[in-house]
């Protein structure tokens, strides 16, 4: 049987963060799908179909990975019809650790089934997190060390050219 695993979402943007946990995933899972989870609560920078287009491209060396857009109910749901084996979620810190912790607590009272793989951040990358990397890029600042080179891109068309420092 193969084993599927889910790295669910919001990836607006994109980080190296983001990156290097699917870049390390893959090789736990026959298949690892990144899931763009629609949040209906924020307002995206990119629509999803926008960042399933960014990852794809970002991740097209990475044989056996896939990305998807889900918005049709809890990531839950999505796992249990995936038939995957895991979740799996990344932690940069304390307050990432506590906050993850729940959210598996809430998905196994949704399925018992479902197991949360908690992959701790790279050191270079503990800092980032989407919301900072815009804010960064909307006052024109350098994120070139904080997205891949095609997410940067498209935030430059999005909020014009932004600053090398």
């Amino acid at each position: 049987m193969k084993k599927i695993g889910i790295f669910p979402g919001s990836f607006d943007p994109l980080t190296l963060g983001h990156l290097d946990l699917i870049e390390r995933g893959s090789k736990l899972f026959d298949e690892l799908i990144v899931l763009v989870a629609v949040n209906t609560t924020k307002k995206g920078l990119f629509k999803p179909n926008e960042r399933v287009t960014l990852i794809e491209e970002a991740v097209k060396g990475i044989k056996n990975v896939s990305v998807e857009v889900y918005s049709d109910g809890l990531v839950a749901t999505y796992y249990r019809n995936k038939n995957a084996v895991a979740l799996l979620r990344g932690v940069r810190n304390a307050l990432d650790f506590e906050y993850e912790s729940n959210i598996a607590i809430i998905n196994r009272k949704q399925f018992e089934s479902l197991e949360t793989v908690l992959m701790y951040a790279n050191e270079e990358y503990r800092y980032l997190s989407s919301s900072m990397i815009k804010e960064v890029a909307y006052f024109k600042g350098d994120i070139s060390d904080m997205v891949p080179p095609n997410v940067r891109m498209a935030i430059e068309e999005k909020y014009g050219t932004l600053k090398d420092i």
